[in-house]
């Protein structure tokens, strides 16, 4: 089984994961069992998908369900913004780190797509 502990994307994954998870305990319970689980499911949801990717020599289909996923939580954390569960300066950090995992998988699919 190929390690994938040592990807920075897996850290960055990580990192953002923690993050919400903390994040998500101090929003009201009607957002907090809502939306805030389906974002959490999805975040270890990519988790899940690096380490996946990392042990498959063609990549290039789950790195896409990578993509698509950020692309689900982007959106779930816009409704929470929208709502006034999530404060801006969270929203704001929250959103630029997906963007960045976003790169980083994008950066990966295409090196995937080299080899």
């Amino acid at each position: 089984m190929a390690r994938y502990e040592h990807l920075p994307i897996y850290k960055s994954v990580y990192d953002i994961n923690l993050y919400f998870f903390r994040l998500a305990r101090g929003f009201p319970k009607d957002y907090k069992y809502g939306l805030a689980q389906e974002i959490e499911g999805l975040l270890t949801e990519l988790m899940d998908i690096i380490v996946e990717a990392n042990n498959i020599e063609d990549k290039t289909n789950k790195l896409k369900e990578g993509l698509v996923a950020i692309e689900r939580i982007k959106f779930k954390a816009r409704m929470l913004h929208d709502l006034k569960a999530m404060n801006i300066k969270s929203y704001k950090f929250f959103f630029e780190q997906l963007i960045e995992i976003s790169k980083q998988f994008e950066k990966w699919l295409s090196w995937s797509k080299a080899h």
